[in-house]
């Protein structure tokens, strides 16, 4: 598992972020991170979630508060997405039956 596992120090120094908008993120429940050793880490999962937080923050100036309703917004689309998937695989296996 640590190999899937990034300093949030070289994360930041690579985005030119402060470490407080990572935190101020996992305070929102947009991130996890993980400790080890006494450093903090993100996951490759959760490294998606802060590039697209960053890319937002930036690009958009989205702020905090914007960026947990836009991930609500995207967490509620992937769920109607799949959804709609399920009901299209359903609705194809029953056109076959019959």
């Amino acid at each position: 598992m640590e190999n899937n596992l990034i300093s949030v120090e070289d994360i930041c120094s690579f985005h030119n972020i402060e470490i407080n908008f990572v935190r101020s993120l996992e305070e929102f429940g947009l991130v996890q991170t993980t400790i080890i050793k006494k450093t903090v880490f993100l996951d490759l999962e959760e490294l998606a979630k802060l590039e697209r937080c960053i890319r937002l923050s930036k690009d958009l100036e989205i702020n905090l508060e914007g960026l947990h309703a836009v991930a609500q917004l995207l967490n509620q689309l992937y769920k109607m997405q799949n959804e709609v998937l399920q009901l299209k695989n359903e609705l194809n296996y029953y056109h076959q039956v019959h």
